[in-house]
């Protein structure tokens, strides 16, 4: 904050290419976020601030579609005896802005401001199994995007990352 404007866009520049993706590299996923954002609210004061203010006014709203979006899921899981956590992370500031600028939208044309995570809790030779059955069940429930499952069940990441992520539509 109270360094000179050419060295806060020198240092903000040097954090995007260098030490955040290095944070990314390494697994420290929260820290690359909050650098990615730093930047952008050095580098570009009034597109960060425009979407951080969006993200503040929406946040009744937002806290309130993300509890009616996962009751029904909870609902289901817990009829099935599923054993399960529920995370909710919302998108950052820098994602959102190149969201904006790769599709050239505006903030309200973004509609995946938040991520709902499923952690179930099965025995390792169920896994499989049981993911794709939490999916059956949330595709019950909401329609899903054709183009947007990626399935690191069948196919684990070479890191041993195993996941089944989808994209679903609310009707709500």
């Amino acid at each position: 904050n109270h360094s000179p404007r050419d060295k806060q866009l020198k240092i903000a520049s040097e954090t995007l290419v260098l030490y955040s993706p290095l944070a990314y590299r390494i697994g420290l996923y929260n820290i690359k976020t909050e650098l990615e954002d730093l930047s952008l609210k050095y580098t570009e004061p009034d597109i960060y601030e425009f979407i951080y203010n969006k993200l503040e006014e929406t946040k009744i709203d937002r806290d309130r579609f993300v509890n009616r979006f996962i009751y029904p899921i909870k609902n289901i899981l817990n009829k099935y005896e599923i054993s399960y956590v529920v995370h909710v992370r919302l998108k950052s500031v820098y994602s959102i802005w190149q969201k904006m600028q790769n599709q050239n939208i505006n903030f309200e044309d973004v509609y995946d401001i938040f991520a709902v995570r499923i952690i179930i809790n099965s025995p390792p030779e169920n896994e499989r199994l049981d993911c794709w059955k939490v999916y059956s069940l949330i595709t019950e429930i909401y329609k899903p995007k054709h183009d947007r499952i990626r399935d690191w069940i069948s196919i684990p990441k070479s890191n041993g990352y195993e996941a089944l992520h989808t994209t679903v539509m609310s009707n709500l």
